[in-house]
Parts: structure tokens; sequence; C-alpha cells
């Protein structure tokens, strides 16, 4: 049997992957690997391999290794006369040679799972953990999550070693092929993989939300809800398993949470489908068998509540009676389609499908190659067709209603009516829609005038500030506000307010946020009392509509060289001090949060030639057309490197750099970028 198993992993690697291109423990690649962007390199092949112990990557060169088949398992295999068992800990090592024109180049590695936990070490640098191996079992901390890493070709010949432990899995090592290739292509990988799982995830929720409503509108149909929990579990199992979004949107969930979960919804999830079934065909079924595979399901789940180690070992007899389960329920369905049975046909064309993906799936996993699933995509053919057949259920159902049938006569006779006007009608709307909207354009530009009033003028100066400032709202009104002014001789307080979302209705936050502020701006004393006062007013104003905006207040005291601040959960800002950049950190909570304390004052040195820069959140959070952010860091490395260039052309310059980066994409929130400058 295990002989049998082997061939046919050989047979499916070549039908799935390339030739394996590693020999020995060597990848050669030529210049053209790289140079075409569209495909990834499978480092499938014989790896340079050693078990028992981690060899670290000084002595990778010289130590005594053997040869694994990747992605083989080093279960069943033999060195020596010794058969190595599933439990153990090994190191992998693969040389790769690049030619010597793609040094520097930037390229990516895509690492599927390994079980269970493993350190990547690139040209002898550890790059990558993922949980922590370890030759004693009591000390790994196990991990399985596929990665996508960014590296750089340091030099021709390049060193990758893997030291992995496996104490828990029922197999140890790679469950898939590494792969090779530019960051272009990784990363158009990876997309392309999530992009996928999240579809999946978000087409069998929904499938599941929807038969979820048939069963409340309808309680009767209990096959719609037997069906839509058996949909929401392999929703569940697509967030779990692959690329497992769980932990692309959750990184710190527990990782033994996640392996438990992914078990829990295969072993529930073959009892409820069984209900369905005979919910569907009755006559044909028996009532004892989804009775047992609850009892057998129950038990299996409650080994959950076990380590790892344990439950991962008896996973083969629950697959088995799976596999039975399967082909009672295409027995069945077949008896059905003889008998003529309602819907049986249909129900057996779906269920192909479906039955085919998870015995394909089941075997793979008997060969090594958890990480391919097929059985959402066979669910969701399944899925058509178990909609088309409690949808003719329902419609029989309707088709007995007098009531039904007279409202389908009203409304047949309304639309013949409304066909014979509907050209005059669709003239008569377009009209309106037109009209309406040209007022609605007349209506903004008109408030674009009124909110660029509310600003203070660019061209005020002051005698010993300088400052220039960049507004550059979405639409044609946004949701920054900013006011600069003079306190008292020598004393200028500066604030700037980023209101939630953009558009008209973002403006008008910012026209209440101007009103209160007016009020309190010349009684403050310092920047956290007037925020103390602004966030009251709101609180008692506006708390009904859930309002919230960040801010920042900075008063400088030109005649004391100081400045102080207190920001209401503002991004860090940015203060360069003697040529260096500090952050003006939050000091408070956002404004409109209920249960929170007051905003303290921060001051700081602010001599003549220092400079500061105030900004919305617009100004970093901005993505181009491969959906990359602009960032915080790219915008404080462009400052630093426009220190010589005068305050007033900053603002300006940096704009245009963003312009750039955005290339065809539009702006997606308001940008404020305030400079000021000591003189």
């Amino acid at each position: 049997m295990k002989r049998s198993l082997i061939l046919l992993s050989s047979f499916w690697f070549c039908f799935s992957l390339e030739a394996a291109p590693i020999e020995d423990g060597v990848l050669q690649i030529s210049s053209p690997d790289l140079a075409e962007h569209s495909e990834l390199i499978p480092l499938n092949g014989n790896w340079q391999f050693l078990y028992g112990e981690f060899v670290s990557p000084e002595k990778s060169s010289t130590a005594n290794w053997d040869m694994l088949t990747i992605p083989r398992s080093w279960q069943d295999t033999k060195k020596g006369d010794q058969v190595l068992p599933r439990e153990g800990a090994a190191s992998f090592r693969l040389s790769i040679i690049f030619p010597e024109e793609d040094l520097k180049k930037e390229i990516g590695l895509m690492m599927p799972d390994f079980a269970s936990s493993y350190k990547l070490y690139y040209n002898g640098r550890l790059v990558y953990s993922s949980g922590a191996p370890s030759l004693d079992p009591s000390s790994e901390i196990p991990k399985i999550k596929s990665v996508y890493l960014p590296l750089r070709i340091e030099k021709t010949n390049t060193e990758i070693l893997v030291q992995g432990s496996n104490w828990i899995n029922n197999f140890g090592g790679f469950w898939q092929v590494p792969k090779l290739g530019t960051l272009e292509a990784i990363y158009r990988e990876k997309l392309i993989t999530q992009s996928r799982e999240s579809f999946l995830f978000g087409g069998l929720l929904l499938i599941g939300l929807y038969h979820t409503g048939l069963f409340l509108f309808r309680r009767k149909e209990r096959s719609a809800f037997y069906f839509a929990l058996f949909t929401f579990l392999l929703t569940l199992r697509v967030a779990l398993i692959g690329n497992r979004l769980v932990l692309e949107i959750f990184p710190d969930f527990p990782w033994e949470s996640v392996f438990r979960l992914e078990f829990f919804s295969f072993y529930t999830a073959v009892p409820i489908f069984l209900m369905f079934h005979r919910s569907l065909f009755p006559e044909d079924t028996f009532s004892w068998v989804p009775a047992a595979a609850w009892v057998l399901a129950i038990a299996y789940d409650i080994t959950l509540l076990f380590p790892i180690g344990f439950f991962t070992k008896i996973i083969g007899p629950f697959q088995i009676v799976t596999g039975i389960g399967l082909l009672y329920v295409l027995f069945t369905v077949c008896l059905g389609v003889w008998k003529k049975r309602e819907d049986s046909l249909l129900f057996l064309t779906g269920f192909f499908a479906f039955g085919i993906t998870v015995g394909v799936d089941l075997l793979w996993d008997k060969l090594n190659l958890r990480g391919i699933n097929l059985s959402p995509y066979g669910l969701l053919v399944f899925t058509l067709s178990q909609s088309l057949v409690l949808s003719r259920r329902i419609a029989r159902a309707f088709r007995k209603s007098e009531i039904l049938s007279e409202n389908l006569r009203i409304t047949n006779s309304a639309l013949n009516i409304l066909k014979d006007n509907l050209e005059v009608l669709v003239r008569e709307k377009t009209s309106e829609l037109n009209h309406s909207l040209e007022r609605i354009r007349k209506d903004l530009l008109v408030a674009q005038r009124i909110q660029k009033k509310l600003f203070p003028e660019n061209v005020e100066a002051y005698k010993e500030l300088k400052y220039a400032v960049k507004y550059l709202p979405r639409d044609e009104v946004g949701g920054d506000f900013y006011d600069i002014f003079e306190v008292s001789p020598g004393v200028y307080r500066i604030f700037l307010a980023d209101a939630t979302g953009h558009g008209v209705q973002a403006a008008l936050v910012t026209m209440a946020i101007k009103a209160e502020y007016e009020g309190i701006k010349f009684g403050a004393k310092d920047p956290g009392f007037c925020l103390d006062l602004l966030d009251d007013k709101f609180q008692r104003k506006f708390s009904s509509l859930g309002t919230i905006f960040s801010s920042i207040i900075v008063d400088i005291y030109a005649r004391e060289n100081r400045l102080v601040y207190a920001s209401a959960g503002h991004p860090d800002q940015i203060l360069v001090h003697s040529s260096n950049l500090m952050n003006l950190r939050r000091t408070g909570a956002i404004i409109g949060l209920k249960n929170k304390k007051s905003y303290e004052n921060q001051e700081l040195e602010f001599l003549n030639g220092d400079r500061m820069f105030l900004f919305s959140d617009g100004v970093f959070e901005q993505f181009n057309s491969k959906r990359e952010a602009w960032g915080e860091s790219r915008l404080r490395n462009r400052i630093s490197e426009l220190s010589a260039e005068p305050i007033e052309n900053i603002p300006d310059i940096v704009m245009k750099d963003l312009d750039l980066w955005l290339g065809y994409s539009q702006p997606q929130d308001d940008i404020s970028l305030i400079a000021i400058e000591r003189v």
C-alpha cells in the first residue's frame, strides 16, 4: 500500500509541476529564468538533508549530508538501516547558483507550510522563523503558515538553510514545493492566492447566509438549515487552511486554536452533511447513519482537547469513514435517480463534482499534499445545483398558493402598463436626474468656495515664523481643517484636525470643528486644555452622531525658543530639531470618544532654523495601482532629503513626489501638509 502511494505521488508531481531542477542539493539558474516575470521557479528535487540535528550556517558546507526529495516527508525514509519516524528534527540545505548579471537583484521566496516549525537562514543570516524548532519535544513552539519573503541576490553561490522540527504532526517537513522568483512574480502569486481564498471565503459565507435566510422564512425547509451549517463549516475551513486567512487578519490568533478549529470543521461537517442528505431523500436513506456519524464526530471532537501530537495521529480512521460515507451518499442518490425521485438527478450532478474533489483532497492528504484543496471549488458547483433544488421546492410550494397567483396577476398587469410607458418614464426620470446632478454640482462648487474661506491665507507672514500650507481635498470639499494665528506677540497657535471620512459629510464636521474651536482658541491657556474644552463641547453637542476626529495643537513661544503641543489621536508629526528628526507623538485619545483621560502637554525646544511638519494621515496613507502604500517612512526620508530647500517649496515638492507615486491612481483621502520654520 505504501509503495502504491509513493507511485501515485510521483505521478502527481510529474503532471502538476515542472521537472525537478535540483540535483544533489544544487540549483543552477540561468539569466532568462529570472527575466521571465510570469512564472515562479519550483524548488522541488533533491535537497541536502540531515536528520537528527540542526546544522549551523558556519558548518553547513562541511556537514555529512544525505539527500531527500522535496516536498516528500522524511517519514518512512531510510537512513542506513534506520527507518525515520514522523517525529524529530532535521536540517535542509539548498545551494542556488545565480548568474553574475543578477547580483543585487530583488527576488522573492515562497515558503509553504512546514510541519511543525522552522528557522530559515539565507547566506548564513536568519531571515525568518515560523514558530520555534527544537531538538527537544517539550521546547518546540509549532506554527504552520506559508510566507512570502523578499530577498536580495548577494552572491552568485547562494545558500538556503532550514532548521526544522516536527513533534506533533503526522507529516514532518515541507507540505508543498517552495518557489523562487522575482518580487513582482512572488507578490502576484501571493495576491492571486489570497484573492482566490478570499473569494471562496466570501462566496461560501454569502451562500450560507442565503440558505439561513431561506430557513428563517420557511422553517419547514430543514434542508436549507443543514446546508447553511455545512457551508459555514466549509467557510471556516477555507479561512484555516492554505494561506490561513485568519492569521492574515488576526496575526496574534493562537496557532494551536487554528489547528484545532481546522480539524473541528472537518469532523463536524460530515454528520451535518449526512443530515442534509437525509432531509432531501428520507425514503432512500437510514436515520441511523447520521446518528452514528454524530457519535464518531463528537468522539473525535473531544480528542481536540488533547495535545496536537495526539489527535493528528488518529485522523486516518475518520478519513476512511468519510470516504465510506461519500460512497453511501452516492449510492442512495443513484437509487433516487433510478426511482425518479424529485430533484435527485440535479443533486447527483452537483454531488458528483463535490464528492470527487473531497475524495481527491483525502487522497492528497494521504500523499502529504495537504496544502492543496479542491473541495471548496467542488462545493461551489454543488451549491449551485443545491440552490436550484431548494428553489424548485419553494417554487412548487408557492404555486399552490392562491394568494401568490393573484399577486402575480396584478403584478403582471402593472408590468404591462409600465412597459407601454417605459420609454416616456425613462426620459422624464433621466431629465430629472440630470437637473438634480447639476444643482448638486453647483452647490458643491459653492461649498468649496465657502470652505476655502475658512482657512487662513497662505500668504500671511509672521516675524518669527515662515510657513507654507498644501491642502488637497479628495472631493470638492474635504474633512481636514487647519488654523494658524498669533495669540500674543511672539506666541503662535497652530491647529490641525482630520475628521473621519471625506466629502460633504466630513466637510460639515469641519464646519462644526471651526465653530467650536473659534470659541475657545483665545481663552485656552495651553494646547492640552484647549483639546479638553474642544472634546467636552463635542461630547455634549454631537455625541449622538458618533462624530470623532483626530487633531493636534501646537503653541510656539518664539522668544523663549520652545514649543508646547498636545495631540488627540493624531498620527506622529515631525519636528526637525538641530537637523535631527523627532516625533510629536499623540498625548491622548481621539476626540469624541467617551470615558477617557485629559490631554497631556509636551514641551520641546524650538530654536532658530528648526522646522516642524504637521500633516493629516492622507499624506502617507495613499496607495498606487500596485496597492503599495506611500508610507510614513518614505515621508520622513523625503523631508530629511529636503533639509536644504526653502520651507516655502517643501509642500509642493512632497505633493509632486506623491503624485508621481500614485501615477494613474486617484488620491484616496484628503491631504493636508503644513511646513513651519523658526526664523
